[in-house]
């Protein structure tokens, strides 16, 4: 009875604002947070969506005073035949509408398990296609079930950290000058190359700027702008402990040149 209790309490997990860790280097980290109620005993927690953007090699799951006995990973593919395997799809094209789930895609043939049988079909030419009923993200996010033993039923977090690709950051400077007075701005810049909208996000800067940022969102092909520091400089010594990043320079209004952080006073 304990262990059917877990798995029905499974389905009931609420998923928190998650973070993203930035540092230097190819990846990024992400840390999405998930509550789950777990019962005495043996519990199987999932299947929890990670991002499409996810390197699934690289995930470790902590949560506190819980024993996780195993990780299931069902991972994706980019290439939309082979993440096509095993999905509920409709094919229509040429005068018919085919619905079944996936056995195998190739170049010119689709096989499929429909209600009616084993069907194969042809691939259908534009203006036809194949769609599926589930959005882009449960289509391609990785799916990571859980196996855990816990010593008493209670809400349990779990923290699922993994690398993630398509994110990008720089440190980037404004230098307003007008009547002889210099403003610098200071600005962490986050290119998010990849069709995911990142949501409600906690920003950590490891190593650089001392300063955490809260609720963000960077939505899908698009840069994001924060600004960490608003002061007036006078000399180069105004400039020491400030990461390093290109100075873009504005006089009166208008862009003169862009410098190195260490060449503004040269």
């Amino acid at each position: 009875m304990k262990r059917l209790l877990g798995l029905i309490l499974m389905f009931f997990g609420v998923s928190y604002g998650d973070t993203l860790i930035l540092t230097d280097g190819k990846y990024q980290t992400y840390i999405q947070q998930e509550e789950f109620m777990v019962a005495e005993g043996e519990n199987i927690i999932g299947p929890i969506s990670l991002l499409p953007i996810a390197v699934v090699d690289a995930v470790d799951v902590f949560a506190d005073n819980l024993s996780i006995k195993r990780l299931i990973i069902e991972k994706t593919s980019q290439d939309w035949k082979k993440n096509l395997l095993g999905k509920f799809v409709t094919v229509e094209g040429e005068g018919r509408v085919i619905r079944g789930t996936v056995i195998s895609i190739d170049d010119k043939y689709i096989t499929l398990s429909s209600k009616k049988g084993f069907v194969i079909t042809t691939i259908p030419k534009f203006s036809s296609r194949i769609s599926s009923h589930l959005r882009w993200e449960e289509l391609f996010s990785p799916q990571l079930t859980l196996k855990v033993n816990s010593q008493e039923a209670k809400t349990q977090i779990f923290r699922i950290s993994y690398p993630i690709e398509g994110i990008k950051w720089k440190i980037s400077y404004t230098l307003r000058i007008r009547n002889g007075i210099k403003i610098l701005k200071g600005y962490i810049v986050i290119d998010n190359n990849s069709p995911i909208d990142l949501k409600r996000l906690n920003i950590v800067i490891k190593g650089k700027v001392k300063k955490n940022f809260n609720d963000m969102a960077i939505p899908p092909f698009t840069q994001k702008r924060i600004e960490f520091i608003k002061k007036q400089i006078q000399s180069a010594d105004d400039l020491k402990n400030l990461p390093v990043g290109y100075v873009h320079i504005y006089k009166n209004g208008v862009y003169k040149s862009s410098k190195r952080l260490n060449d503004v006073f040269r």
